[in-house]
């Protein structure tokens, strides 16, 4: 919990724990009415592309999910554990992740990281690079836009301040963006 509380800015942690405690009550209950602990084997190429494919979007929606997916990751779920992810990270590599005024795109990064990672494993470099990397790319400048509207409790700033540092944000989500569709 503390180091979920360096890593995820307040209302994000409070959404993560969130998440993460009815994820598994969304999930279902199993066929036998308990708790399922078993994995399913044999999930298809086909299957993990479907699942990625809503993990990695540029929605809000989609962030979510994946919020879900890595509290239950962490929880070592079967729901999520079947696919095999590769949840390895490095954040933003060189670049600070912690912007001026507050904003923070750690899970961002992380989720972009994800993204790369796991359709370069699965769908292949070619067909990453072809038909899928401009779409993990605008979900990551999604995260970060997303991330710069975040609204702070008790915001030490001055709405004059909060106003610059919010283009600011935006500025460098701009930045970011432009660096990995370049480099990628």
């Amino acid at each position: 919990m503390t180091t979920l509380r360096r890593v995820i800015p307040g209302a994000t942690l409070s959404a993560v724990l969130l998440l993460t405690g009815a994820a598994p009550a969304l999930a279902g209950p199993a066929a036998d009415g308990g708790a399922s602990t078993q994995a399913v084997s044999g999930v298809t190429k086909a299957q993990k592309l479907s699942k990625l494919s809503t993990l990695t979007g540029n929605s809000s929606g989609s962030q979510t999910k994946w919020f879900t997916a890595l509290g239950q990751h962490r929880q070592h779920k079967p729901a999520i554990t079947q696919y095999k992810f590769n949840w390895s990270t490095n954040y933003c590599n060189s670049s600070p992740e912690k912007i001026w005024g507050g904003y923070d795109f750690s899970f961002a990064c992380y989720r972009h990281d994800f993204g790369y990672r796991n359709y370069k494993t699965i769908a292949g470099k070619a067909t990453w690079k072809r038909s899928h990397k401009l779409r993990i790319d605008q979900a990551f400048l999604g995260d970060m836009n997303r991330a710069c509207g975040q609204k702070f409790w008790a915001d030490p700033l001055t709405p004059p301040v909060r106003k610059k540092a919010k283009a600011a944000c935006l500025k460098t989500a701009k930045k970011y963006y432009q660096a990995v569709r370049a480099a990628g």
